[in-house]
């Protein structure tokens, strides 16, 4: 019931080495055609051409895409659903995080955080429902953040707009559910990346009092994300699945 044989899967920020590229190679795995954008050219023809290697040649496509451009997110669903098809599973992954104090951010670094990180995934959301309502299946998987709940310190843009994709999330699962679509949430903790990476040290003691005693791998959160956007979960929707190892727990 995770296969996606035949269907379409959109996924955002998905050329980097994180949780994107994770969750494009599952969405391969699993059979759909995946549409991996991202605007970092290199790194998206990079991915392309491994999906493709492991998986065969219409395993993936690659398309620039700034997800805090409203005109380049009409131009790239468009041309996806005529070179590829309607989009079926969209993967809203695309990013970013400044980093400052609420009264010292710069009110372009807010700008851009809500852009991208809010802004954008309502903008595809509303791009590809259309076509989801019309064949009465879809499923749309934002990837968020315990950020969302916990407050942290120089994250207030991305806290703010995470939390705010929770709230979007959950309207549209009820406004698009009658008619057969879906739209769930996945919210990491504590994950192994690049950007990780630099923070290690000053993380490091939230990782020892993470019950499971570890750090996450973006594979963990793509496994989440492939039962979200598969038929395994077909009576889930307006959820928000937290993916920390314990590190937040819901009360």
């Amino acid at each position: 019931m995770d296969g996606l044989d035949g269907r379409v899967a959109l996924v955002t920020g998905a050329a980097g080495a994180g949780i994107g590229r994770a969750t494009a190679r599952r969405l391969a795995e699993a059979g759909a055609t995946v549409v991996v954008t991202d605007v970092h050219e290199r790194r998206t023809g990079e991915t392309v051409e491994a999906l493709r290697a492991e998986f065969g040649g219409a395993a993936a496509v690659g398309k620039l895409l700034d997800g805090g451009d409203p005109e380049a997110i009409s131009r790239v669903v468009a041309e996806v659903r005529s070179e590829v098809g309607p989009v079926d599973v969209l993967v809203n992954n695309a990013a970013v995080n400044p980093f400052g104090e609420v009264d010292t951010l710069a009110p372009e670094d807010w700008d851009r955080a809500v852009a991208v990180d809010i802004t954008g995934p309502w903008l595809l959301i509303r791009a590809v429902l259309p076509d989801m309502k019309q064949r009465r299946r879809g499923a749309i998987v934002n990837v968020s953040s315990v950020a969302a709940y916990t407050a942290p310190e120089r994250e207030a843009p991305y806290a703010a707009a995470k939390a705010a994709l929770h709230s979007l999330t959950r309207t549209v699962a009820r406004e698009a559910g009658p008619h057969g679509v879906r739209c769930n949430a996945v919210a990491p903790g504590l994950i192994w990346t690049r950007f990780m990476e630099k923070y290690a040290e000053q993380f490091r003691p939230e990782v020892e009092r993470t019950p499971l005693r570890r750090w996450g791998t973006p594979e963990d959160v793509a496994d989440v994300v492939l039962f979200l956007a598969s038929d395994r979960s077909a009576f889930i929707t307006g959820e928000a699945l937290t993916v920390s190892g314990g590190w937040y727990m819901h009360p």
